[in-house]
């Protein structure tokens, strides 16, 4: 796991001093919003080079899934609104080129976390992202979709609050989930000099 880290540390260091590198990435940065079936809020991409970019999200998501109680036999439908940060590295690589267009396909992973809204404190998880990135060659403009399944935790520390005591059966027990989302991304993009 050691060698794993200290290959990507490499890889990332490469990228960052070698200018012939960062001459072909598509673009330096992007920002804009994020729409979703079940979230919304403001997205980010930054490339490192011309593969390797760290995509950042904050979200208002509603969570609507199945999952089980940590410790305990408790499995159950639960709804949940929160506010998370989701941070993903991704693999970038063109898929086709138009005239006026680029086409890219990306595939990658990544972690989030947050607070909810109602009656848990926290959560975090882990996710893969996949998607599709359309950008505009005349216009600083692009449009990515992508699917994220993951697992994801929601947690209380509060050990006064009856409801969760009696919703929870204990309040330190995360209850564990699969945690996913599709989501449309319109970004502006900033272009290399």
């Amino acid at each position: 796991m050691k060698k794993l880290y200290s290959y990507l540390i490499a890889t990332l260091f490469l990228c960052l001093i070698s200018n012939k590198i960062m001459a072909q990435e598509p673009y330096k940065a992007s920002v804009g919003g994020l729409l979703s079936p079940f979230a919304g809020g403001v997205s980010s991409k930054f490339f490192f080079c011309e593969h390797l970019a760290f995509q950042a999200d904050i979200l208002q998501k509603t969570g609507f899934t199945f999952g089980k109680n940590i410790g305990y036999n408790d499995y159950g439908l639960r709804l949940y609104w929160d506010l998370e940060t989701n941070l993903n590295f991704v693999f970038q690589k063109k898929l086709k080129e138009k005239k006026i267009s680029e086409l890219f396909w990306f595939i990658g992973g990544g972690t989030s976390f947050g607070y909810t809204i109602k009656d848990i404190d926290g959560k975090f998880g882990v996710n893969a992202i996949v998607g599709l990135e359309y950008l505009f060659k005349n216009c600083p403009m692009a449009i990515q979709i992508d699917f994220r399944p993951g697992y994801g935790m929601l947690f209380s520390f509060d050990k006064t609050d009856k409801y969760v005591n009696q919703f929870w059966s204990h309040q330190l027990s995360p209850w564990s989930h699969f945690d996913w989302m599709i989501g449309f991304s319109i970004r502006y993009t900033f272009k290399k000099k």
